[in-house]
């Protein structure tokens, strides 16, 4: 299922005339050409001309005061050191200021722009695209794709062209299942423990899906709705989630990642401590108990399938730090394709055999790519029951959250 053009009423010739009057470099009646914008689907997307699968996306804004520029942060396309490729052109004496980006037809990720004001250095901006950029960025006002907020500071938009997979289960809506909040000490801290029941009939076979970040998760992504929506329309079996809060990203940095403290804490206690207290409900056995993590989550999730396989039936790794070494010595920014995945040897020197493994990864994430593609072929060599699914997009929830719902519809099998 693939994303549908949001405003199909919108006229190819309003779409041409707004694309040409930039293009020109002049507009004649600003207000008029914003008035427009507004009522059409910003970003702008046409077909590339000569290439199926590309599309050209055009990026608008409107600045209230004078700026030195504007900078459209765009998840792996525009942001770390792709910073030039994201500054926007201005419009004379119009306030507008505008980027075209040549795209994949089925990218997926989240986007801020930022307002640079006069007199910012060149090395503010040369740094605004790293994770703790000097200017805070925006949501695009004219995007109308609901966005994401992944660290409840800033609101960004989500650009999905016509051939990313759709989400149609992260539509914001309410839940309409029970959830609990509790406070428990795991991996020696105490943490907030979100466990969300869907509103499903009590005979019913139970999973259990359980996600670090679990503050993301609940807080700012709406995970108990969209778990709702894939129940309801056949996509997943019914599953309870459970949310592991970190405490602050330092803390964060060590307990995920290839360190097995957290998730034998979680497999020997937590879980059996949590079915205990909800007797009433028919829970299914290991072959629906999963654990879904991204980044160095996605490193726990493998040793999930490594360090606790009589628990777990499925890991979703999406987008693992494959850099990750338990002296911390690697980062990776300096982590080739060349290099050895400390995270693939740990995990192949016990090939998890009777776990599911599923790997994603997006398409614009460098040396990632090729070493969760070598990962997968040798746990499939391995004897590993193992899927790979490559997203076009970057390092993002954008595409995360859909990659959540895709894997738990391996349980069905």
């Amino acid at each position: 299922m693939l994303n549908m053009p949001q405003h199909p009423s919108a006229s190819p010739s309003a779409i041409a005339s707004l694309r040409n009057q930039l293009a020109a470099g002049r507009i004649t009646n600003p207000s008029r050409f914003w008035r427009e914008a507004e009522s059409l689907n910003i970003p702008l997307v046409v077909p590339a001309e000569g290439v199926e699968d590309e599309r050209e996306v055009t990026f608008l804004w409107h600045a209230r005061h004078p700026l030195q520029g504007v900078y459209l942060r765009l998840n792996r396309v525009t942001d770390k050191e792709y910073v030039a490729k994201g500054l926007m052109t201005a419009i004379p004496d119009t306030g507008i200021w505008t980027l075209t980006l040549r795209l994949p037809a089925s990218y997926c990720g989240s986007y801020s722009l930022v307002e640079i004001p006069p007199g910012t250095s060149n090395e503010t901006i040369a740094h605004l695209g790293g994770r703790f950029a000097a200017l805070a960025g925006q949501a695009d006002p004219l995007n109308k794709t609901p966005g994401i907020n992944v660290r409840g500071s800033a609101q960004e938009s989500v650009l999905a062209l016509d051939k990313a997979p759709a989400q149609a289960e992260w539509s914001g809506s309410a839940h309409a299942g029970q959830l609990l909040t509790s406070v428990r000490i795991v991996a020696g801290q105490s943490r907030r423990i979100r466990l969300y029941l869907p509103d499903v009939d009590n005979t019913q076979p139970l999973g259990l899906v359980v996600l670090p970040d679990g503050e993301t998760w609940f807080d700012h992504l709406g995970v108990c709705a969209a778990i709702d929506a894939a129940i309801n329309n056949g996509r997943i079996v019914p599953v309870a989630v459970l949310g592991i809060d970190n405490i602050d990203e330092c803390e964060r940095t060590a307990i995920l990642g290839g360190r097995s403290e957290l998730i034998k804490d979680i497999a020997r206690h937590l879980l059996p401590a949590i079915r205990a207290e909800q007797p009433q409900r028919r829970w299914a056995d290991r072959s629906r108990t999963v654990l879904a993590g991204q980044s160095l989550g996605g490193v726990s999730a493998l040793m999930a399938a490594r360090h606790a396989a009589e628990t777990f039936g499925l890991a979703l790794s999406h987008s693992p730090s494959m850099w990750w070494t338990p002296d911390g010595a690697s980062r990776p920014n300096l982590f080739s394709e060349s290099d050895i995945s400390w995270v693939s040897e740990h995990l192949l020197s016990a090939p998890p055999q009777g776990v599911r493994i599923r790997l994603c990864v997006g398409s614009l994430e460098g040396s990632t790519v090729p070493h969760v593609q070598q990962l997968h072929q040798r746990l499939l060599d391995a004897g590993v029951d193992s899927h790979c699914a490559i997203y076009t997009g970057g390092h993002d929830y954008a595409w995360w959250r859909g990659a959540l719902i895709d894997g738990l519809g391996l349980l069905q099998g």
